[in-house]
């Protein structure tokens, strides 16, 4: 269906009680502009709330979710780590990421999802075979723009002061990324610690 043709239907469920309509990219198939054009004709033809469900079949699961966000999607469908058939949908601990860096969702603790993720989460789903496409050091790195050549320092300084290693990063990054010093990461900790 055209992304019109899909709106006329979602706004004749509306008209006999259905209350929340969600695009399903369930094989992994949209591209940016199409997750926006599905969203924006489904929001111009109803009144009720738009989610999005994507999966990650050729990659563009954070791609079509962020163009969904741009065209006024109300839900973005997502699951921790990915975890869906196939290639898997939208990662919860990435739709939060990308959500904080548009000032959205702010009421969710990306920190404690990805401290989770890591001591529960991730280790009881490698014992069942499962291998997480995307680590929550990865994404912390990719969400402070910090390199991984400081991971080293930054584990070490974390490990020393009890800071957080994550709000470590994410928190040196945003004074320095380019040559991030074990004093100024110290001193960062040192302020997450009184916090």
């Amino acid at each position: 269906l055209t992304p019109r043709e899909l709106a006329e239907e979602a706004a004749g469920l509306e008209a006999h009680g259905v209350d929340e309509v969600t695009i399903m990219d369930s094989a992994g198939a949209m591209m940016p502009h199409q997750a926006g054009e599905y969203v924006k004709a489904m929001k111009e033809r109803v009144s009720i709330p738009v989610g999005f469900h994507g999966h990650n079949n050729l990659g563009m699961s954070a791609a079509n979710a962020l163009a969904a966000y741009e065209n006024g999607v109300d839900i973005l469908d997502c699951g921790l780590l990915g975890m869906a058939r196939s290639a898997g949908n939208m990662p919860t601990e990435l739709a939060v990421a990308l959500m904080h860096q548009q000032n959205q969702a702010l009421d969710v603790d990306l920190y404690c999802l990805l401290q989770f993720e890591d001591t529960k989460l991730i280790p009881a789903m490698e014992k069942e075979g499962y291998h997480t496409p995307i680590k929550p050091k990865d994404l912390i790195l990719g969400y402070s723009g910090a390199h991984s050549s400081f991971m080293g320092t930054f584990r070490a300084v974390a490990e020393s002061t009890g800071a957080d290693l994550y709000q470590l990063i994410v928190e040196t990054s945003k004074l320095d990324r380019k040559e991030p010093g074990e004093d100024l990461m110290r001193q960062v900790a040192a302020r997450i610690k009184e916090g």
